[in-house]
């Protein structure tokens, strides 16, 4: 009986062990189409987010913010994933500040600092698009984006309207397709693309 017990053990082990890769793996994807996105000229060209490291950073968090807010209406699964999404954006932030020669002594302070950004700015995020407060979610972009003061309004606005548009275009996501680490319906893929 023993033996039965330490074989069943073993067994729900491997299958967590597999269901963690399983979950990694797809996260990284998931950061790499988040990426994707951040990196599209139209925010940058159109809306006036600074091209420099500090604008993709935060348009990396911007987006992260909006999937892992989807995530979390997925329930236990997207709540997993969605940690597993945040893992893989601090090691890529980690990764980057030692490539921008950050000082090993320096970079997990400045990898937890920010992560706390990120975090903040999307339980922030969370309120102004619950409420559907248009001026909180501007005033959130000009902060983030921002911090020397705001271009003109028209453009934070064409931003929160940008970022509106992408939080319901991840709701139509159906929940396998996200959980298997894609942020776009299939049948939009195309009509994007032209």
């Amino acid at each position: 009986m023993a033996a039965n017990e330490q074989g069943a053990g073993l067994v729900g082990w491997l299958a967590r062990l597999r269901a963690e890769r399983a979950r990694a793996a797809t996260a990284r994807t998931l950061y790499l189409a988040v990426v994707a996105r951040a990196r599209r000229p139209e925010p940058y060209a159109a809306m006036g987010v600074p091209d420099t490291p500090d604008g993709r950073f935060e348009m990396i968090g911007l987006e992260t913010a909006l999937v892992l807010r989807r995530l979390r209406g997925l329930g236990e699964e997207g709540e997993r994933l969605g940690r597993a999404l945040l893992e893989v954006m601090v090691s890529d932030l980690d990764r980057n500040l030692r490539e921008m020669g950050i000082g090993d002594l320096s970079v997990g302070r400045w990898v937890k600092r920010m992560t706390a950004s990120v975090l903040a700015r999307a339980a922030l995020l969370d309120e102004a698009l619950a409420r559907r407060d248009r001026a909180g979610l501007v005033s959130l972009l000009a902060r983030a984006f921002f911090p020397e003061g705001p271009p003109t309004s028209a453009r934070l606005d064409e931003l929160a309207a940008e970022v509106e548009a992408a939080a319901v275009r991840l709701e139509r996501v159906p929940a396998a397709a996200l959980l298997a680490g894609r942020l776009e319906e299939p049948e939009l893929r195309g009509r994007e693309s032209r």
